[in-house]
C-alpha cells in the first residue's frame, strides 16, 4: 500500500507541475461558477421584484443545473488528463526503470488511478463550496439529494479516468491515448443499442452503457445496480490495463492475453447482469417528497396484487407510429416505463408482441404513414404490406411477427389502438392500459398506470349513462355526445383510461347492481312509470347520480329534480358579457372553497365554461345537504357601475349577432350570481350518498372538450366522478410540495458570492499554478 501512495503522490506532482493541470481546473471552476451564478443572479432579481420564490431550488440550482453540465463537461477534460498517465512512460522509456524495480504492474496501476481520484476529488471539492454556499442561503436546502448528486459524478469522473488509464497503456503518443479515450467513452454510450434482438446479449449491452447512470443520482436516488456499475465497469479497465502491462513486460502471447481480456470482461459483465436483477436490485430515495419513488396509494395498489403479474405490448407492426415501438428498441424502454413498479414488484413478466393485422380509419387518422398507407390500398393485401414493413425495418417475419389468426390466440384486440399494453394476473383477471393522442406525452403516466393496476384488485367503479330519451351517448362522436370523456380510448382523461368502467343502462331492464354511479345527462322526453320506479329505487338504496340538466329541458327535468331532491333549473339561459372573444351564452363559472374540500381535483382548476347553462335553486328540502359547486363569475353590480358583467337568465332570444343582448326585468331577467352546479349529500343505510347536478350538459360533450377554451371542464368533471366514486378514482398521486423554495440572497450578497466564485477563485487557483510553475522553472 505504501508503495501504491508513493506513485500516487509522485504522479499527483508531476501532474501539478504541469499547465495542463492547473489550466484544466480554473476552467472547470470559471464554467461551473459562470453557470451557479447566473442561477443566484435570477434569485436575486426575484427578490427585488416582490416573489423571491421558486419551484424547488434544490433541483433547479444543482440537478436540472450544474450537476448535468458538469455532467456533460468530464466528457471532454478526463481523456486530456489521463492521455499522459502510461503512454508518456512508455514513450520516455520510463516504463523501463518501473519494469525494473520490485514493483507490481498492479500496484502501478493503482498508484496512477489513485492520483486522478485524488484529482477528482479536488474537482468534487470545489464544486462542494457551491453546495455548502446554497445550504446556507437556500431554506430547507435538499441536501441529501445534492450530495447523492455529487456521488454520482465523483463516480462518474473515477470510471472515465479508468477507461482513459487503460488507452493510455496501448500506445505511446499521447494525443492517440486522448483520441482513444474519447471513442471508448462514446462507445460505451453507444453500447446500450447493440445486439438488443438477442434475449440474454440485450440485458448485459444495455447494462454497460454507461448513458443515464450519473443522472440517477444525480436526481437523488441510490439504486444498487447503479452503485455497483460505476465500481464494476472501473475495475474492469483497471484489470485490462494490469492485462496490458503484464503482456508487455513478461513477452505473453497475443492468444493468452486475448484469453485474459476476455475473462475479465466475461466476469464484468457476469456480475453486472446479476446486479441489474430486479430481485436483486436496492433502493434508496434522497428525496423529501420521494419524486423518485411511487406515491403511496400507488405502492398500497401494487401490494395486493399478490401472485404472478404479466405486462405485454401488442404492437401492429402496420400502426401509424410503428416507429416509436419499433424491434429491438423498445424491448428495453417498455422496461423502463414500468421501472418505478418493478421495484415493488420485481417478479413481474414484461413481454413485447409484434404483429401484423388490418388499419382502421380511426387508427391511422391521426398519423398516417407508409405502412397505412399500404395497408389500405386494394391492390395490396395485409400481409404483402405487412412483408414490405418487415423488409423496411430489417424485422425477421417468421420468429417475429405473428399473424392476425396467431396474436387472436394470444389476446383479444377487438376495440384497441394498433400499440396497447395488456395486463394479466396469474388469478386471471386481465385489464387493457393505452397509449394517447398527445404529441407531446403519448406514455401513460403513474395515475393511468396504478389505475390499471386497481382495476385487477377489486370491484373498482362501474359508471352507467342511462341511454335513450335523446340523451348524450357514450358511443356516439358526434359534438354533442360523450365519447371523448367517457370511452374515449386514446383520450388520457376519459373514464375508462382513469380506471372506471363505463356502460350504458335501459331503465327498461332495470340498473344493475354492479352501477355505482348513473349518470343523467339532457333527458328530453319524460321517463314512463315504471321506470321512474326503478330509478327510486336507486335512488333509495343509496346509489350516487350525476344529473347534467339544459335550459331547454327545464319542463321535463324539473318535476324529477324537484321530487327527489328539492331542485329545480331556473328559466332562462344565463349570459355574460364577461370578455369581447367569448360568446355571452358561454358562462365563466367557478369553483367554490367549499367544493375544493370535496375532491381535491376541485382545487386544480380556477373556472369552468358552461355553454348554454341554466341557473340552479333549491326550491324544498328532500333531506340532502346542500353545496355550491358552481357560481356565476360576476362583479358586485351593488357596487360596481360595470353592469356589462352581470350575468342575468335571458327569457328572450339569443342572438347576439344582430344586436347586443340587455337585461329586460320585464320579462322576468334578473341580473345576480347564481348557482349552476351544486352537490348533495345524506346519508343512507350507514352509507353517504352522494348526488351532484349541474345546469349545463354540453361542459363535457365531445365538441366542447376538444374546444381550447374548455381545457379545464375535464378537470372539473374528473373532480366529479372522483368524488362519486367515494374519492377512490382517479388514483391520487399527489405528493406533498417541496419546501426548498426560498432564497434568502440581496444585492450585496449576490456581489460577494459572484466576485468570490468567478474570479477570486479560478485566480487563486491560477496564481497556485504560476508560483509552482515558476519555483520548478527556477530549480
Amino acid at each position: 500500500m505504501k508503495l501504491i501512495y508513493r506513485i500516487a503522490k509522485a504522479e499527483l506532482r508531476m501532474l501539478f507541475c504541469s499547465p495542463v493541470a492547473w489550466f484544466l481546473l480554473v476552467i472547470f471552476t470559471l464554467q461551473t461558477a459562470l453557470f451557479f451564478t447566473g442561477r443566484y443572479e435570477w434569485f436575486m432579481k426575484g427578490n427585488e421584484y416582490g416573489s423571491g420564490r421558486t419551484m424547488m431550488t434544490s433541483m433547479a440550482l444543482f440537478a436540472n443545473g450544474i450537476w448535468g453540465i458538469v455532467q456533460n463537461y468530464l466528457y471532454y477534460y478526463i481523456p486530456l488528463l489521463t492521455m499522459g498517465l502510461i503512454s508518456r512512460e512508455l514513450s520516455s522509456g520510463s516504463i523501463k526503470l518501473l519494469y525494473s524495480s520490485p514493483i507490481r504492474n498492479s500496484q502501478i496501476i493503482l498508484g496512477k488511478f489513485l492520483s486522478m481520484v485524488m484529482y477528482a476529488a479536488i474537482m468534487c471539492g470545489i464544486l462542494l463550496l457551491y453546495v455548502v454556499y446554497a445550504a446556507f442561503t437556500v431554506e430547507n436546502f435538499e441536501l441529501p439529494v445534492v450530495l447523492v448528486g455529487l456521488l454520482g459524478l465523483f463516480l462518474l469522473t473515477c470510471t472515465y479516468v479508468a477507461v482513459g488509464l487503460f488507452v493510455s497503456s496501448l500506445t505511446s503518443y499521447q494525443f492517440v491515448a486522448a483520441i482513444g479515450t474519447f471513442i471508448i467513452l462514446m462507445l460505451l454510450s453507444m453500447v446500450g443499442g447493440w445486439w438488443q434482438e438477442y434475449d440474454i446479449i440485450r440485458d448485459v449491452t444495455y447494462w454497460l452503457s454507461i448513458n443515464g447512470r450519473a443522472s440517477t443520482f444525480i436526481m437523488g436516488m441510490l439504486c444498487s445496480e447503479d452503485v455497483l456499475y460505476f465500481p464494476i465497469v472501473t475495475a474492469l479497465f483497471l484489470f485490462l490495463t494490469v492485462v496490458r502491462l503484464n503482456a508487455v513486460r513478461q513477452k505473453v502471447r497475443w492468444q493468452v492475453s486475448f484469453g485474459r481480456y476476455v475473462a475479465v470482461i466475461l466476469i464484468a459483465c457476469t456480475l453486472g447482469y446479476f446486479s441489474s436483477r430486479p430481485k436483486l436490485m436496492g433502493y434508496y430515495d434522497a428525496s423529501s417528497t420521494k419524486w423518485n419513488t411511487l406515491t403511496p396509494h400507488s405502492q398500497e395498489i401494487v401490494s395486493k396484487l399478490d401472485g404472478g403479474l404479466t405486462i405485454t405490448a401488442y404492437v401492429n407492426i402496420l400502426g401509424p407510429n410503428y416507429a416509436m415501438f419499433s424491434f429491438p428498441g423498445f424491448i428495453q424502454r417498455n422496461r423502463e416505463q414500468f421501472r418505478l413498479y418493478e421495484r415493488f414488484k420485481p417478479e413481474m413478466k414484461l413481454k413485447v408482441v409484434y404483429y401484423y393485422d388490418t388499419i382502421t380509419l380511426a387508427d391511422g387518422a391521426a398519423g398516417e404513414n407508409f405502412a397505412a398507407r399500404l395497408a389500405s390500398r386494394n391492390e395490396t393485401t395485409v400481409r404483402q404490406a405487412a412483408k414490405k414493413m418487415c423488409e423496411l425495418f430489417q424485422l425477421d417475419t417468421v420468429r417475429r411477427v405473428l399473424s392476425p389468426e396467431k396474436v387472436r390466440e394470444l389476446t383479444d384486440l377487438e376495440g384497441e389502438r394498433t400499440f396497447a399494453w395488456e395486463l394479466v394476473r396469474e388469478s386471471g383477471e386481465r385489464t387493457w392500459l393505452r397509449t394517447y393522442d398527445d404529441p407531446m406525452n403519448p406514455f401513460p403516466g403513474e395515475a393511468e398506470m396504478s389505475a390499471a393496476m386497481k382495476r385487477m384488485t377489486l370491484d373498482v367503479p362501474k359508471v352507467g349513462f342511462v341511454e335513450g330519451y335523446g340523451m348524450r351517448s357514450i358511443y356516439d362522436t358526434r359534438p354533442r355526445s360523450y365519447h371523448f370523456f367517457a370511452y374515449k380510448k386514446d383520450f388520457r382523461q376519459a373514464l375508462i383510461n382513469q380506471g372506471f368502467e363505463t356502460v350504458e343502462v335501459d331503465l327498461k331492464k332495470g340498473i344493475p347492481e354492479d352501477v355505482n354511479i348513473l349518470t343523467i345527462a339532457d333527458m328530453r322526453e319524460p321517463f314512463t312509470e315504471s321506470e321512474e320506479q326503478v330509478l327510486a329505487e336507486y335512488i333509495v338504496r343509496g346509489g350516487n347520480l350525476y344529473i347534467l340538466g339544459e335550459p331547454r329541458r327545464r319542463e321535463v327535468m324539473n318535476p324529477l329534480l324537484n321530487k327527489y331532491f328539492g331542485v329545480e333549473l331556473l328559466e332562462g339561459t344565463l349570459v355574460q358579457y364577461r370578455l369581447e372573444w367569448l360568446q355571452p351564452d358561454i358562462l365563466n363559472c367557478m369553483i367554490t372553497p367549499m367544493a375544493r374540500e370535496l375532491s381535491y381535483y376541485f382545487g386544480l382548476a380556477s373556472g369552468v365554461m358552461l355553454p348554454t347553462a341554466a341557473g340552479l335553486e333549491q326550491v324544498a328540502d328532500r333531506g340532502f345537504k346542500v353545496i355550491p359547486v358552481l357560481v356565476s363569475d360576476t362583479l358586485n353590480i351593488q357596487k360596481s357601475e360595470q353592469r356589462s358583467y352581470a350575468v342575468w337568465n335571458e327569457m328572450g332570444s339569443l342572438d347576439y349577432v344582430e344586436e347586443r343582448l340587455t337585461i329586460d326585468p320585464s320579462k322576468g331577467e334578473v341580473a345576480k350570481d347564481y348557482c349552476t352546479g351544486m352537490a348533495l349529500t345524506r346519508m343512507v343505510n350507514g352509507k353517504e350518498q352522494r348526488i351532484m347536478i349541474l345546469g349545463d350538459a354540453d361542459c363535457i360533450s365531445n365538441g366542447e372538450i376538444t374546444e381550447g377554451r374548455s381545457q379545464t371542464n375535464f378537470i372539473m368533471d374528473l373532480g366529479t366522478f372522483h368524488w362519486l366514486s367515494n374519492n377512490e378514482l382517479p388514483v391520487d398521486v399527489r405528493r406533498p410540495g417541496t419546501k426548498d423554495n426560498r432564497v434568502d440572497i440581496g444585492r450585496a450578497g449576490y456581489y460577494v458570492m459572484n466576485w468570490g466564485f468567478k474570479w477570486i477563485i479560478p485566480l487563486l487557483l491560477a496564481g497556485a499554478g504560476i508560483v509552482l510553475w515558476i519555483r520548478r522553472r527556477s530549480k
